[in-house]
């Protein structure tokens, strides 16, 4: 069975990058992906304390929340992340997801698990939809660091007053997107 993880990095347990992310994973489980889900906006998760203890081993000294995550990204066929853009960067959960991850590049900085399939969503409030591109490249640059392939993006804009709503073809696109990560 293939596995997905996704991992939720906005403080929005309904808001649009969750509602995106959702449907992705509609769409892997209806292809018989099991599902992991971490929640970076839990109490109980620490950002990187930049120890270095993963430079000798490919784990992370943190006991947090987020431990688990690296022997599931080890098994994982794909992976969903969904980054709010707050004042032109993911937010500050999502930075915290992307430092945790620092183990899953070695040493010279090779790839420990490499091979994952990549899905990200993103949502800004600014209709410039342009204007944060790269925050999105920066984010996609580090998950190409881990020698993983973003293999679909998403970036919902312009919801200054949220009502939450997702254009169906785009939730039929992510649904797709979800299928293509088994």
């Amino acid at each position: 069975m293939s596995k997905v993880i996704a991992f939720y990095c906005s403080p929005r347990k309904n808001g649009y990058t969750a509602k995106l992310m959702e449907r992705i994973l509609e769409g892997a489980k209806s292809v018989g992906a099991e599902i992991i889900t971490y929640d970076l906006n839990e109490e109980g998760v620490k950002g990187c304390q930049g120890c270095f203890a993963c430079r000798g081993y490919e784990g992370c000294a943190t006991m947090d929340l987020l431990q688990p995550m690296y022997e599931d990204i080890k098994t994982a066929t794909g992976i969903i992340a969904g980054f709010p853009i707050y004042f032109g960067a993911v937010s500050g959960q999502g930075k915290i997801l992307l430092d945790r991850l620092y183990p899953m590049v070695g040493d010279k900085f090779q790839p420990r698990f490499p091979g994952k399939k990549v899905v990200t969503v993103f949502a800004q409030a600014n209709p410039d939809n342009t204007l944060f591109t790269g925050a999105i490249e920066s984010t996609h640059n580090f998950f190409k660091l881990c020698g993983w392939d973003v293999i679909e993006h998403f970036l919902l804009y312009g919801n200054t007053v949220p009502d939450y709503t997702i254009p169906q073809e785009l939730l039929d696109k992510a649904y797709e997107a979800g299928k293509q990560l088994v």
